[in-house]
This record gives structure tokens, sequence and C-alpha cells, in this order.
């Protein structure tokens, strides 16, 4: 992976965020295991042509920094361990950040952003929590619950006093509990996913299947009707048919508005989008109206 230093940081913070590789050759590990198949392997093929920034790795640096300074361990706990199970051909593997063997407890540590919180995204934490729970439980270690324990790097005192649905502490804890039938669950989820990465393994890249529209974190287009001289929307709407019907009997000065949908991970956290059919058929080609879905 190459690095670029476009605002001419100190060197130190080039160095602090040049990454490695974060698969070794023949594993894949829980959080890589939560994306697409297309990610995965392009990623993985294009590792030393991918190119990021100093200043757009600024928080990943912080979250490591978070991480270190809560590896201490106390009785009853074990920190940063490394577990690994071999699927196939591949070994899935996951480093635990805390485990509570007394209250069979697993923690996890985040860094992330309030809004995470107020829209409750948590579906990648926990089909990680759940990937690690099944490779401890394959040591002999059961985990009843999972926490999640987040440090809120932007949030805003005045917007938790203002927002009932907006954190009311700069930590935030989400939690899940874990039973064999989520066990088991998970373990079907591994296979099939590892299935799929060795049946893609030696295709082109743009045979590859796209990533599902969950994958690509996906927003759907939607139809703002909106009255002239207004700023904000009358209503919105999912359905372009029903929006033009609700204009229409509003009347005079009522007109929609496309708001068209956007595929998040794809243009804003994909590593490997330059190197992605789908990413350049939707948001590099000219011809086509950016941010269009299929």
């Amino acid at each position: 992976m190459k690095v670029e230093n476009t605002l001419g940081l100190p060197q130190a913070l080039v160095d602090a965020v040049t990454l490695e590789k974060h698969n070794a050759e023949g594993e894949l590990s829980a959080t890589t295991l939560i994306k697409g198949v297309k990610e995965i392997l392009l990623t993985d093929r294009h590792w030393d042509d991918i190119t990021v920034d100093v200043k757009d790795s600024i928080w990943a640096l912080w979250g490591t920094t978070t991480h270190h300074l809560l590896e201490k361990e106390y009785d009853g706990t074990f920190t940063e361990e490394r577990f690994e199970e071999t699927v196939g051909s591949y070994k899935v593997t996951g480093r635990v950040d805390c485990y509570d063997m007394a209250n069979e407890i697993l923690y996890d540590y985040k860094t992330t952003s309030a809004w995470k919180v107020v829209f409750q995204n948590f579906e990648d934490w926990y089909m990680q929590g759940m990937i690690y729970s099944w490779l401890l439980s394959l040591k002999g270690l059961k985990v009843k619950k999972c926490k999640f324990v987040a440090i809120l790097r932007d949030w805003s005192e005045s917007e938790s006093l203002k927002k009932d649905d907006y954190p009311k502490s700069p930590v935030y804890t989400y939690e899940f509990d874990v039973t064999d039938a989520d066990i088991k669950s998970v373990a079907e989820f591994i296979k099939v996913k590892v299935e799929c990465v060795e049946k893609y393994r030696e295709v082109a890249d743009d045979d590859i299947p796209d990533c599902s529209p969950d994958e690509r974190w996906a927003e759907i287009t939607k139809y703002a009707v909106m009255k002239e001289g207004r700023k904000t929307a009358v209503r919105v709407f999912e359905n372009e048919s029903e929006a033009n019907e609700y204009a229409k009997e509003l009347g005079e000065k009522h007109y929609v508005e496309t708001r068209q949908g956007k595929d998040k991970k794809c243009t804003r956290y994909c590593a490997a989008c330059k190197f992605c059919s789908y990413y350049k058929e939707h948001y590099e080609n000219p011809n086509e109206e950016e941010g269009s879905l299929t």
C-alpha cells in the first residue's frame, strides 16, 4: 500500500499510519470476512497499488493508540489473544481485545463516530463479535455476552442536550447475548463466505460478483416533495409515482426532487474501489448519473 502526504504532515505521522497487509497469505480475519467477496479479493490482489493519504488515516491511528492503552490484563482476563481455525483452504483468524473468563464476556474496544450510535448501525460489530465467539468456542471458551465499548471521537455535549436519540456520553457500550444457536449460525456464515472466496479466487477482477447492497452500505434513492421558496421537503417518499401523485395533490408550486441513493462503502470506505467494475460503472463514468444504483 502506498502512502501519500498531501498536507506535508510530519514524517512521524507518515511512519505511524503506514499500513501492512492485514491478512497474511492464506488467512482471513474476522473483520475481513464481513466484507464482500469482491472487496476481499480486490484488496488482496491490488494491495501494492492502493494509495491512502495520511490525513485520511489519522482516526485509525487514534484507534490503534487506544487499543495499546487498554491492553493491560487483570485477574481473570486475557487481552490481545490471537485465535485461528482452518476452514477450507484458509485460516480464519481473530485477535480478541479482552475476555473475562469468570463472567464469560468478550470485550472489544472501538473508536467511532457518534452517528453510528444515532443510526444504531452495529451489524458489522455484531458479526465480528460472533466470529470471535465462534473461535473461542472451538477452544472450549464459552462466550455468554459480547460488549463493544466505543469511544465517540466526535461526540458533542450540546447535541446530547438537544436530541433525544443522540448518545448522552462520549463512551457508548453496544452489547448482545450469544447463544449456541447463534454460534451454529455464524459457523455456517463463515463456511459459505470462505467457499465464495475460494470459488472466485482465480477469476478475473470484473468477473467477481458485485458486493451486495448491504455490503455496499447502499442508500436507496428517495423522492422529496418540495415547495417553491421552502428549503426543506414537505414529505419524502421511496416511491417516485407516489411522490409525483402527492405533489400533484398539493397543487401549484410543488415539485419532486430526486435524491439519488449512493453506496457509502464504495465511495468512502473501500480501499480497492478504483479496481472495481461496479465502482467504475457507477462513480467514474461521466456518462452515468452519479450515485445511480441497479
